[in-house]
């Protein structure tokens, strides 16, 4: 017996997971490239030279994954290895993604 031809809802079905697989890949895809740009790990910190730069640095930068504003929700020094680091927690406020930023204080340079 030949099969049948889906029906309308079994297209839109199948075209409906189709297009969750792709923007589940393309999350993970944003993510690890989230990882690898300045300050997304502690191996790539972003260097400034107060904590005070740290939460204005932290909140306008845009969410990886949907490019809207970053709410800073806490600022702490970390030590990671034998490096001292300063982690600025974020929450984007279009998405709810949570987000660490890593920074390294260096000291200003004397012109």
């Amino acid at each position: 017996m030949p099969r049948r031809a889906p029906t309308p809802r079994a297209k839109r079905r199948a075209t409906s997971r189709a297009s969750k697989r792709e923007e589940a890949k393309l999350r993970q895809d944003l993510e690890r490239l989230a990882l690898l740009s300045p300050g997304g790990s502690p191996d790539h910190p972003i260097d400034v030279e107060s904590p005070t730069q740290v939460d204005v640095r932290a909140e306008t930068m845009p969410c990886p994954l949907c490019g809207g504003h970053l709410g800073l929700e806490e600022h702490a020094a970390k030590t990671i290895g034998k490096e001292r680091l300063r982690v600025a927690r974020c929450r984007c406020l279009e998405c709810g993604e949570k987000r660490e930023i890593y920074f390294r204080l260096v000291p200003a340079l004397d012109s």
